[in-house]
């Protein structure tokens, strides 16, 4: 028995701002070392914009895009039965433009969310973590939205933050618990958002058709850009319409281009302005029922 011993220390490094991050060190000790991480002194856990992994003495981190916000210290813990040790480094983000970056922190600043909410089918009974990741303001406020109704925090919904990733955990989910969520964080300045439809499977019980195979994903772009959006069912609906908070969007208008190849179905938005900013939906109408898939569209 010995304890845990870093054979490969972490290095401090500086990477560009928008590169990879990938922070490796070596470890053994005899018993088998727990490993955890943090960032400025708090923990932090994989989601889907942080993997951490240990596997055969080697403990890794990975971000696949770095933010200025993400600077600071990193520090790897590793705790058998005798002791504890750590190795760190610092994490130094250099930004694209060489007197500041565009997206420097600033109190003066709305909050911008860059990873979005995920629309996906999960189990009745299972514990469901949904998570964004929201940089760009110093101070800011989240709040978590089931069908456009607040959630308040609880120990069945609770409210979570680490390392800019917010995060809702719902301890278990039930079949009411389904459909539309969205995160939204906002300040004095200005506010952004992300939605997505959770679909909830029991067990026995056909899912309401028709069912979506591909969701739209929500987004934040810049001024004048391009939008594509795309939804696919496992059959061919009667009819997808697609709503912009909960109104149906003029077909007619030459901003939006509508494209049906099968059961995948394209929504099209040219030139983002202001005004598209809003919540969206993918409406599928069945013989006897329709369904949806929320997204939502940000524009700075």
């Amino acid at each position: 028995m010995c304890k845990p011993v870093f054979t490969k220390l972490l290095q401090d490094l500086s990477i560009n701002d928008g590169d990879k991050l990938f922070l490796a060190c070596h470890v053994k000790g005899d018993p088998e070392p727990q490993i955890t991480w943090a960032k400025n002194g708090k923990l932090i856990s994989s989601s889907d914009i942080m993997d951490l992994k240990y596997k055969n003495g080697v403990a890794t981190l990975t971000i696949h895009e770095i933010f200025p916000e993400d600077e600071g210290i990193f520090t790897c813990t590793a705790t058998n039965s005798i002791s504890a040790v750590e190795t760190k480094c610092k994490l130094t983000v250099k930004p694209l433009d060489k007197n500041a970056s565009k997206r420097q922190i600033s109190s003066s600043k709305p909050p911008k969310i860059v990873s979005h909410l995920e629309s996906r089918f999960v189990k009745d009974g299972e514990m469901v973590t949904l998570a964004c990741r929201i940089i760009g303001a110093e101070h800011f406020d989240v709040v978590w939205l089931h069908n456009n109704k607040e959630i308040k925090p609880s120990k069945d919904f609770q409210y979570t933050n680490e390392a800019n990733i917010y995060k809702l955990q719902i301890a278990e989910i039930f079949p009411e618990d389904g459909g539309t969520y969205t995160c939204e964080a906002f300040n004095d300045v200005g506010e952004s958002f992300s939605t997505c439809t959770i679909n909830v499977l029991v067990p026995g019980e056909e899912p309401k058709q028709p069912i979506f195979v591909k969701f739209p994903s929500s987004v934040t772009v810049p001024v004048g850009e391009r939008c594509d959006f795309v939804c696919e069912t496992q059959v061919e609906p009667l009819q997808i319409t697609w709503l912009k908070d909960g109104k149906p969007i003029n077909e007619n208008s030459t901003k939006y281009s509508f494209i049906k190849d099968g059961n995948r179905y394209k929504f099209v938005l040219e030139n983002c302005s202001m005004d598209d900013v809003g919540q969206y939906q993918a409406k599928a109408i069945g013989k006897k029922s329709e369904t949806f898939s929320a997204f939502s569209i940000n524009v700075d």
